[in-house]
């Protein structure tokens, strides 16, 4: 989709493009099917039809399936849908429940997955081979089968790679699946679009075991060059087409009556129009196939049908031209666009990154000159003159974000939890570790290596001694049967507890909570959240919520050389009679990788640090409004963007930010700017303890790692786990002293750029 943007910007900026991604017929629709249009229009034929489609057109379909097929089929067990993807959806929907795996062979449509995926399915995706043809096996197929299948999906002809399975190979197919309890959903609809008298077999018509769990869907967007008009249809038992009926009717009721007269006319009418639109695409096939033979170092299986070639282009990986690297087929996609104004579709969007997808439903004029700036584009592109290093230690973790905390519960609760934690925590996947955080000693009992690792990275080591008692726990159980991802503590044994979470922003916060907790109580020692740092011995902190700008502020100024980084997030506070101390209590600081947009040098820092969570396709970038001066790096060839997300963390040695003078460990708070929107007209002003107070007391809004029966973070911490009136009121006291030695400033980010606000305070805490 980047690409097609990509591509549609440019002709709008004037660039002669020649696109080979369309996935529709270029031809027009035949004019005898526009006039079965037209006179549904003169006879008013304008009202809603029956939700499964109106009886004319499913007669006509039933009526093809058996001239056409052998297939014979009942009108209630044929469904009209707006278009042969809704008509997948309906029966994925129908078919598949939460947990059943769905098989389906790679290269795949784009759809299938994602349909999949919001029927909380399971797609067990089998790779096939260049060598076979792209065909899955009866092995193949046969491996992939588990008591959880539920589905095989199988396109024939193929989109992407124009295979076309005969009889005799789906007959081996079905060998497999006959005895199964296991349903076929089988997209035909380029049933029409094969070539050199390549014979179609519909899976349905292998038998009538097969027939009554196999679902066809079909319609007539690529027979009849008919896509915009959107119809489609399934046929299966009364059963699956009930099920795909009620789907389809508390989503978008039935298909356009204009259009479900025109499909009328085209199944019942003449096939000469489709009979040489065949003959022309297979020359154009054929034409495409020998010019891509010209081609150093590419590959392709010749299509039996679709209208689509799927060469192998991973021999142009690891090149490069004018800046410009390609690594996998997104970035030779982008670079073809870029250097040969040619639109292709990169293969990892169909589960197979060493291809390219072009069609050749285009003139042939603009198939040869199209290929002519591929081979052109190509031959610029060479090895590197010095290899580039990508390697990254990056964890994906299946939950992305921190989830919900349940303050305070009792002892019998906590008891309880901690069983279900330990019967995760077996003796083969376990994982402990004690953390000096703050002289507060915390012990990570895990079954997830990523948590341990990171715990490892982020913290101080605690004493080794075997009599060592830690201060509190944390058990991170994943794989608990029956919860969600969730967070409690019990503040009188100190214990936290987290299930089904590998996201260490999540044991982090909770960590940070519980060490607050306990240092307070014995040390009398208070948490501040912000980012701070020291200027020439004047310390500052920069508070607020999310979306206030702290990072790109904060970061900009760092650039300035007399200002010292000191923390990122949390810091733990102690006064006496002239100073407020702060300490940083982490040994790296876990960093979101985005701010590598505000500091760009950090980026060489985040490849030498362990990563989470750093976006690796392009397909996957969550910033659509990226507008980097330089390009988007992935287009640039680069594997990882770090700005692509704001999910994705590093943990980050703060001592390479700027080597050990750049940080310290320990600062004296001199200022504190609340960054807020403020509806007054100064961009920065003073405030006194008491409104200091009660804005930070009031905080703001979130979906974090906050209390359950909190909807705001008071004084913008997000790691409180005790959050009660009386401890709130142990905070605005302890503010109160804060600001008896220090002074406060409402900075507001709606008034100036980041560079004017950035010179704010500096004039402020110079």
């Amino acid at each position: 989709m980047k690409i097609a943007a990509k591509a549609i910007s440019m002709k709008a900026e004037g660039y002669d493009i020649i696109d080979f991604s369309v996935g529709e017929p270029d031809l027009p629709t035949p004019d005898h099917i526009k006039d079965a249009a037209r006179k549904a229009l003169d006879i008013n034929y304008t009202k809603y039809t029956m939700n499964a489609g109106s009886i004319e057109l499913r007669k006509a379909i039933a009526k093809k399936l058996k001239d056409e097929n052998g297939l014979d089929y009942k009108l209630n067990e044929i469904i009209v849908s707006n278009g042969a993807k809704q008509a997948i959806y309906n029966a994925i929907m129908t078919l598949v429940d939460e947990g059943d795996e769905v098989i389906i062979p790679a290269p795949f449509y784009v759809s299938y997955p994602e349909m999949v995926n919001l029927a909380k399915g399971k797609s067990v995706v089998v790779n096939t081979k260049e060598e076979n043809g792209f065909k899955i096996t009866p092995a193949e197929l046969r491996e992939a089968i588990t008591s959880n299948t539920k589905v095989f999906i199988l396109c024939n002809p193929c989109n992407p790679t124009g295979t076309a399975y005969n009889e005799t190979e789906l007959k081996a197919l079905a060998d497999v699946l006959e005895d199964e309890e296991i349903y076929i959903l089988s997209d035909e609809i380029y049933e029409k679009l094969v070539y050199d008298d390549f014979k179609f077999t519909s899976f349905a018509s292998l038998g009538e075991k097969i027939k009554a769990k196999t679902v066809i869907v079909n319609g007539v967007s690529k027979a009849f060059s008919m896509t915009g008009w959107r119809i489609g249809y399934a046929a299966a038992v009364k059963e699956i087409i009930e099920g795909c009926n009620k789907v389809q009717s508390h989503s978008t009721s039935g298909a356009c009556s204009i259009s479900q007269m025109a499909s009328d006319c085209a199944l019942l009418g003449s096939k000469d129009f489709t009979i040489n639109m065949v003959k022309e695409f297979q020359r154009r096939r054929d034409y495409v196939l020998s010019r891509l033979k010209e081609i150093p170092g590419i590959t392709c299986h010749k299509p039996e049908g679709a209208f689509y070639v799927f060469p192998n282009i991973s021999s142009y990986f690891d090149k490069e031209y004018n800046g410009t690297y390609v690594r996998n087929s997104y970035g030779l996609a982008n670079y073809l666009l870029r250097e040969g104004k040619v639109v292709v579709v990169p293969g990892e969007a169909f589960g197979g990154d060493n291809y390219i997808r072009i069609s050749y439903t285009t003139s042939m004029a603009n198939l040869k000159e199209g290929i002519d700036r591929i081979i052109s584009a190509l031959s610029k592109l060479e090895s590197p003159v010095k290899s580039k290093i990508f390697d990254l230690s990056n964890a994906k973790t299946r939950i992305k974000r921190p989830i919900e905390l349940e303050t305070s519960i009792n002892i019998e609760t906590r008891n309880a939890l901690v069983a279900e934690a330990e019967v995760q925590l077996k003796y083969d996947n376990y994982f402990e570790w004690n953390a000096n955080i703050n002289n507060v000693v915390v012990q990570l009992r895990t079954n997830v290596p990523h948590l341990y690792d990171f715990w490892i990275e982020n913290w101080y080591p605690a004493q080794l001694k075997p009599e060592l008692k830690p201060d509190g726990i944390i058990y991170a159980a994943f794989g608990v049967i029956g919860r969600e991802p969730h967070a409690f503590y019990n503040p009188e044994t100190n214990t936290g507890i987290l299930f089904n979470t590998d996201n260490y922003g999540s044991l982090r916060s909770l960590a940070f909570g519980l060490v607050a907790d306990i240092a307070n109580k014995k040390y009398e020692m208070n948490s501040i959240r912000g980012m701070s740092a020291d200027y020439k011995g004047n310390g500052f902190v920069l508070v607020g919520p999310k979306g206030a700008k702290k990072t790109e502020i904060f970061y900009g100024l760092l650039k300035n050389d007399d200002i010292t980084f000191h923390s990122t997030d949390i810091m733990f506070v102690s006064l006496n009679d002239k100073k407020i101390l702060a300490e940083n209590p982490e040994r790296k600081i876990y960093i979101p990788t985005f701010t590598s947009a505000a500091f760009p040098t950090l980026a060489d820092l985040f490849y030498r640090s362990k990563c989470e969570n750093v976006i690796s396709k392009a397909s996957e970038c969550e910033t659509r409004d990226c507008q980097q001066p330089n390009g988007c790096d992935m287009d640039s060839g680069y594997p990882y963007c770090f700005k692509a997300s704001k999910d994705s963390y590093a943990m980050l040695d703060p001592y390479w930010i700027g080597g050990m003078y750049k940080h310290l460990k320990e600062i004296n708070i001199r200022t504190i700017f609340i960054m807020k929107s403020d509806s007054g007209n100064d961009q920065i002003r003073q405030l006194d303890s008491n409104e200091a107070v009660s804005i930070l007391e009031k905080g703001w809004s979130s979906g974090l790692l906050t209390p359950s029966d909190h909807k705001t973070l008071p004084f913008y911490n997000l790691h409180f786990v005790v959050n009660t009136p009386e401890k709130i009121e142990a905070y605005k006291t302890f503010y109160r002293e804060v600001f008896k030695k220090s002074k406060c400033y409402l900075v507001n980010v709606e008034k100036g750029t980041e560079e004017e606000i950035q010179k704010s305070i500096l004039d402020v805490i110079n």
